[in-house]
């Protein structure tokens, strides 16, 4: 069933009302990494986030980092054989979920395309540059 869920319990209130005081600098950082991901990520397979130049955009807060790529599961592969964990945070495309089974038969080529190619990088305010860099170069590497 379609729907949305936006309460939040009592512990997860404690928890937003210390990490909030934080979020600037947070936000900064995951910034800092994108830019990272975008100056550096030179390879010809990979289809880095392009929306209005979205990797100048000093307002993108990057919840997440999603590449895309025509052979994702050899890409997620190789980065994990090289220790990098990569996400594949939306796997079912729209029309595909069981709250829309009134879709479920529908084809949607481009977006059943894009959610075979997309793959999450790590993106956090914890990440280092010289892991982000780290990550650049393994991609630069990588062959399809």
């Amino acid at each position: 069933l379609q729907g949305l869920n936006s309460r939040m319990d009592e512990l997860q209130a404690a928890f937003l009302n210390v990490k909030l005081k934080y979020i600037d600098v947070e936000n900064q950082k995951r910034r800092e990494i994108a830019q990272i991901y975008c100056s550096n990520i030179k390879n010809e397979g990979i289809i880095l986030p392009k929306l209005n130049d979205i990797c100048n955009d000093l307002l993108h807060v990057w919840h997440l980092f999603v590449i895309r790529t025509k052979n994702r599961e050899n890409l997620v592969k190789y980065l994990t054989a090289n220790h990098v964990q990569t996400l594949i945070h939306y796997p079912i495309p729209p029309h595909k979920q069981k709250a829309y089974k009134y879709l479920n038969e529908l084809s949607f080529p481009i977006t059943e395309k894009i959610h075979n190619e997309v793959l999450s990088l790590p993106i956090s305010s914890v990440l280092i540059n010289d892991e982000a860099l780290h990550i650049c170069s393994l991609i630069n590497s990588y062959n399809e």
